[in-house]
């Protein structure tokens, strides 16, 4: 029944996110078993607490551990729950309440691991079958056991890859196989139950068509159109495809960085803390609650927010138009700041959206934006401020690839809203277009790379042409 239905799949996500804190749980308590440290204790610190250097770093490798573990215990949980066979299910069905739990995992495994050297080991670990030399950065709605990826293929960010279908109460798992060499762009949808070709390349906002996809094509549009020939750029393929052990080592060493992420959220939460039994030895209840829980709050969510404003400009500094190979250090650190941004200050400047607070935030990380800039929903985080101008009046609502990574090379240029421009939701604009002055780009456009659109027009479609 649909209310069984309901209070199994509460169950499951209860269960879920209980299963998933038990990794930092034994480590703390396991921790605290080596220390001689006991709840008595625990008690006391918070009622005064102190804080250290050397508990910061204790906690911070705590978090760092219980973090992999964690990682780890979700790979496994997805294969205790068992193998998916391709077919129809009910929506309503064990089967796929145990779909919706896999796809819901991998996403929560993306946020720390996609794009990655160890995403395509974990993936492997929940079942899906991955080639070498693969590059697979963010996934989405994907059940791993379906999936066989073959080798040397590159995933941009947010692919939609051979999800299951949902239609008229049914839930359809196909099983796909991609071919070697596959070249995903940004957004790509990748519909499931198919065999595709070897060398297909399919561009950002794409969906592949099973039907006409052959090998060695290139796809891009809505409709896909076909591209004839596409640019190509050539580098040394140390740089590309065949790294050495130092370029292998210099990637992972900002990759396992991101196990000391979450050590910042940890150290201001122990000052948060802090500040706030310190204020309580001085003042009433008032006081406590009326001016220092709200200007401590406050702080604790500025601080990793102006963390990563001083993390961009000491790893990258102003970034300039240019290419820079995938193994290159600049990747590495490029993909850290961009990290580093999700886990630190994305939700925080989420609760700022619409407003000039996040406005002057983004031109402290070096964005260009003009007076009387209207931004929609999505600026909370941003790949490459520095590439982003936006001129005074403009209205934007849209999404940005100031980069690509075709060939494996990140190519990154400037891309300008002139005055007074409007560019609706759910558009993409490419690195080096230029949307004249009053032009409006309606929503669900693609403005191509370079393109220029004369101002005081309209124009709309995938790739977007002049209506």
């Amino acid at each position: 029944s649909p209310l069984a239905h309901g209070l199994v799949l509460v169950g499951a996500q209860s269960a879920r996110s209980v299963l998933g804190a038990l990794p930092g749980a034994l480590v703390v308590l396991a921790a605290a078993h080596g220390w001689g440290a006991s709840g008595t204790d625990v008690v006391a610190w918070l009622a005064a607490p102190a804080i250290s250097p050397r508990l910061l770093a204790a906690g911070a490798a705590l978090a760092a551990a219980a973090l992999v573990l964690r990682l780890v215990a979700l790979a496994v949980g997805l294969r205790a729950l068992g193998r998916i066979r391709p077919g129809s299910y009910g929506a309503r069905s064990a089967t796929a309440i145990r779909v919706w739990l896999k796809t819901g995992v991998v996403a929560e495994a993306g946020a720390w691991l996609s794009g990655s050297l160890l995403w395509p080991p974990w993936l492997r670990l929940a079942g899906m079958r991955v080639g070498r030399g693969s590059e697979i950065s963010t996934i989405i709605d994907v059940v791993p056991e379906t999936v066989t990826i073959g080798e040397l293929c590159f995933f941009a960010d947010g692919i939609y890859l051979c999800a299951p279908r949902l239609h008229g109460g049914v839930v359809t798992v196909a099983a796909t196989e991609i071919g070697r060499d596959t070249f995903l762009g940004n957004h790509a949808l990748v519909p499931a139950g198919h065999r595709w070709p070897d060398g297909l390349f399919v561009g950002v906002a794409t969906v592949a068509d099973a039907d006409r996809a052959a090998p060695g094509s290139a796809w891009f549009g809505h409709p896909p159109l076909a591209l004839p020939r596409r640019e190509t750029a050539e580098m040394d393929r140390r740089l590309t495809h065949e790294p050495d052990a130092l370029r292998v080592a210099t990637r992972l060493f900002w990759e396992v960085g991101r196990f000391g992420l979450p050590a910042l959220p940890l150290a201001v939460s122990a000052g948060w803390v802090w500040a706030i039994a310190a204020a309580g030895e001085r003042l009433g209840p008032v006081g406590l609650l009326g001016a220092v829980v709200p200007a401590a709050t406050l702080a604790a969510a500025a601080v990793p927010c102006l963390a990563v404003v001083v993390l961009k400009w000491a790893l990258l500094g102003r970034v300039r138009p240019g290419r820079h190979a995938f193994w290159s250090c600049w990747c590495g650190r490029w993909d850290y700041v961009y990290m580093a941004w999700d886990h630190w200050a994305r939700q925080s400047l989420a609760r700022l959206d619409g407003t000039l607070l996040l406005s002057a935030f983004l031109r402290l990380t070096g964005m260009r934006i003009g007076r009387g800039v209207v931004l929609g929903g999505g600026f909370a985080q941003v790949v490459d401020p520095d590439m982003l101008c936006f001129e005074d009046g403009a209205t934007v609502a849209c999404q940005f690839q100031a980069h690509t990574f075709e060939d494996r090379i990140l190519k990154i240029d400037r891309l300008w809203i002139r005055r007074g421009a409007t560019v609706g939701p759910d558009t993409v604009v490419f690195y080096g277009a230029d949307v004249g002055p009053g032009a409006v780009v309606a929503p669900g456009g693609v403005v191509m790379k370079r393109d220029v659109l004369p101002g005081g027009r309209v124009y709309a479609g995938c790739p977007t042409r002049e209506v």
